[in-house]
């Protein structure tokens, strides 16, 4: 028997789960984010992703250490400056957003020229589907970190 008053014997209000307040914070900073600054970031989470499946788990495309690095420097720090703020970084967020997914961009392009020249196109399945999703993501966040850095 529940109480209409809301007394003992009414149902608590559940809280909800922290899968879901996970995923509101994230979907908060990501509106927070500019035009150029979401392409940089997107970009570099897409890199992230390639390196989790591809490299880590399925092991068929390596994406190289520094490109992982970068790439979760641009995301870890789009998230910190948009939930917590910057203004006591040494470096400040715009640089380093810009600086690090630039870099990722160039290495995007750099490992495409290689890699056309090595014949990766003419692996199996996976490995080309790998790469080729890591050329788009870290391109992407490059042209973003360029957008930046004109603004």
């Amino acid at each position: 028997m529940t109480d209409e008053s809301g007394g003992a014997d009414a149902a608590p209000a559940e809280e909800p789960s922290v899968g879901s307040k996970v995923g509101k914070e994230i979907s908060e900073t990501v509106a927070k984010l500019g035009a150029g600054e979401k392409f940089a970031v997107l970009g570099a989470a897409g890199v992230m992703g390639v390196w989790l499946v591809f490299d880590l788990l399925i092991d068929e495309y390596f994406t190289g250490h520094l490109a992982f690095v970068l790439a979760l420097v641009v995301v870890t720090a789009a998230y910190l400056h948009h939930t917590k703020g910057s203004g006591d970084w040494a470096v400040p967020y715009k640089t380093v957003v810009t600086v690090c997914a630039g870099l990722l961009g160039v290495l995007g392009v750099w490992f495409l020229i290689e890699e056309v020249r090595g014949d990766v196109l003419d692996a199996d399945a996976a490995t080309v589907l790998g790469a080729l999703i890591f050329y788009v993501a870290s391109i992407v966040s490059g042209v973003g970190a360029w957008q930046l850095s004109k603004q």
